[in-house]
């Protein structure tokens, strides 16, 4: 058997591992970025250059594997073992993966003092939460609270674990429900048209100037552990608008 002979048989079975390898990594595509980190939350938490590294090891090791694996020259049972065991390693890798980006995903905005933080699953403070208090177990959709600190020792509390790098928008038992017309967020609400020129021209850059001639526009800085230079946007009524790279301090 010649080694083209070899590498044609090769380069079928690794072509058709590619193949499968690609419809299972748009599969995972579609439960990371649609499910879990739903638009613009992908962008905060800079999750599409680490799915993309994972991927890229993961589809590509694999087919490469076959290709060097795969001969005509060995019996069938130990052909198919052999492939067997590359799956294997290949899906385990993926499911490693997976794993580490379900831990981090996004579960909730929390408006904090002037902000509003985007807070993931494995920034949740839980130890001070009773049984009943079970965020993050959701796995569709984000969920909108308030952070608040209710009295002095509260407040201490909140500052020695605010040292450690737990905020109060990171604790869900300061959780209150979302509430527009609170007067403290709307204290820190301020119109679109308060912000610089400069800053009014990367929002129309940023959002195809739709958002340019419209004077009902409020924002709030919008931060996440990745990035601290985001808007959201919101109508005068409270509806969710959009979220854009633009520093809203």
């Amino acid at each position: 058997m010649s080694q083209a002979e070899r590498l044609r048989f090769a380069a079928r079975y690794s072509t058709r591992h590619l193949l499968i390898s690609t419809a299972v990594a748009l599969l995972a595509a579609m439960l990371v970025f649609l499910l879990w980190y739903p638009a613009p939350t992908a962008s905060l938490l800079n999750v599409g250059n680490i799915y993309l590294l994972m991927l890229a090891v993961d589809v590509v090791c694999g087919p490469v594997l076959t290709l060097v694996l795969a001969s005509p020259a060995k019996p069938r049972r130990e052909l198919i073992q052999d492939l067997c065991i590359v799956a294997l390693l290949q899906l385990a890798a993926l499911a490693y993966g997976l794993y580490t980006l379900e831990k981090g995903r996004p579960v909730a905005y929390v408006f904090e003092q002037d902000r509003l933080v985007l807070v993931t699953k494995n920034e949740l403070y839980t130890a001070e939460c009773t049984p009943q208090c079970t965020p993050g177990t959701s796995l569709m959709g984000i969920e909108w609270h308030m952070a608040e600190v209710d009295n002095s020792k509260t407040t201490l509390q909140s500052l020695d674990l605010s040292l450690q790098g737990i905020s109060p928008a990171m604790r869900p038992l300061q959780w209150k429900n979302w509430d527009w017309h609170d007067p403290k967020l709307q204290a820190r609400l301020r119109p679109l048209s308060a912000l610089s020129k400069e800053k009014l021209g990367d929002i129309s850059h940023w959002s195809s100037g739709k958002y340019s001639t419209r004077s009902d526009i409020l924002y709030l800085p919008l931060v996440s552990s990745r990035k601290l230079d985001w808007i959201a946007l919101f109508d005068d009524k409270g509806n969710w608008l959009d979220a854009l790279p633009v520093d809203g301090f």
